[in-house]
């Protein structure tokens, strides 16, 4: 990243303050300290995943878990709807958006949907890498399309007022997905395919009928997706190609951090490993905590203040507001 001069500098510090900042997508160990971490970072607020290959059973006690860390918090706020973010931002919370990766928290029984919703779940990818009863993931080898359950399910989100997720979905399934949705979706944390092709990562066409339909995609800092030894400029890169691709209206930025996750070694194998190596988060931008090394970066690339609003949460939040009403 560009060093900054000082007008910079100042610009990309009071910038970052009052902006609204969104983490598409943040799977860390969640206690009061990373709460904190979030405010030392600016971030208003995350999606955070409290369900992904869990039964209901153990949902709801993943749900109730977090109720609890927020009830007891000083600093945490729960993010039902945009007044709530607003709100957040204007008090210096950190705003939890509870969010699945997958659907197998609902059992295949469509009628657990509204009660997720009643306990505030807002954002629900439809499948992790692999096949589920929505179709393909980004990792089979097959490229079925989206199942009926998935078309039942994406009407029943549009009505409820729950973000659709696209971000480890497969590539026909996805497409099949935005053209049944009458609302914009999300790919919460995925790059471009045309400068990394791998997995999750997203192919041209698939980022503008994303766009075409008003969504947004969260780009990562998840190694795997960047190239290797990724810095923050990487990060960045993947940014300008979605802009230069559909325009700034339609990208964001969705981490996946896993903190605490990856502290021990078999967590940080399993999670970070690429080809026989361990990798790490890009340089600058290894934690929540360094979040606004984003903003100084957009700032040195000379984007204007209500473009890098955009990107660091404005977008999510325009997607949000159409979806939860």
């Amino acid at each position: 990243m560009q060093t900054l001069t000082t007008a910079e500098e100042k610009r990309a510090v009071e910038l970052h303050q009052r902006a609204i900042v969104i983490d598409g997508l943040n799977a860390s160990l969640m206690d009061e300290d990373y709460f904190k971490k979030m405010q030392q970072g600016g971030v208003t607020a995350i999606n955070y995943t409290v369900g992904m290959d869990q039964n209901m059973s153990e949902t709801v006690k993943r749900i109730a878990q977090m109720y609890r860390l927020i009830e007891l918090s000083k600093t945490a706020t729960l993010i039902e709807t945009t007044a709530d973010i607003r709100r957040a931002r204007k008090e210096g919370k950190a705003g939890i958006i509870l969010g699945f990766q997958n659907v197998d928290p609902l059992e295949g029984n469509l009628g657990l949907l509204s009660v997720y919703h009643r306990l505030g779940v807002r954002i629900i990818q439809l499948t992790y890498h692999y096949k589920n009863i929505c179709g393909d993931g980004c990792n089979e080898p097959t490229n079925s399309g989206l199942s009926l359950f998935g078309r039942d399910l994406i009407r029943m989100m549009n009505e409820q007022g729950i973000v659709a997720d696209l971000a480890h979905v497969g590539d026909r399934t996805e497409r099949e997905a935005i053209e049944a949705s009458k609302h914009p979706m999300i790919a919460s944390h995925s790059n471009a395919y045309a400068r990394v092709p791998t997995h999750q990562n997203k192919q041209d066409d698939m980022i503008q009928a994303l766009a075409k339909k008003g969504g947004v995609i969260g780009i990562t800092a998840f190694p795997r997706m960047l190239e290797p030894d990724p810095t923050l400029d990487t990060l960045l890169d993947h940014v300008e190609h979605v802009i230069r691709l559909v325009g700034v209206d339609h990208v964001g930025i969705g981490t996946d951090f896993a903190e605490g996750w990856a502290d021990s070694p078999s967590h940080r194998k399993r999670l970070l490993e690429i080809d026989g190596k361990i990798y790490d988060y890009p340089q600058g931008i290894d934690s929540v905590t360094k979040f606004s090394n984003i903003t100084r970066g957009l700032v040195g690339r000379g984007y204007s203040d209500s473009d890098i609003e955009k990107i660091m949460g404005g977008n999510f939040l325009r997607v949000f507001e159409q979806v939860w009403g």
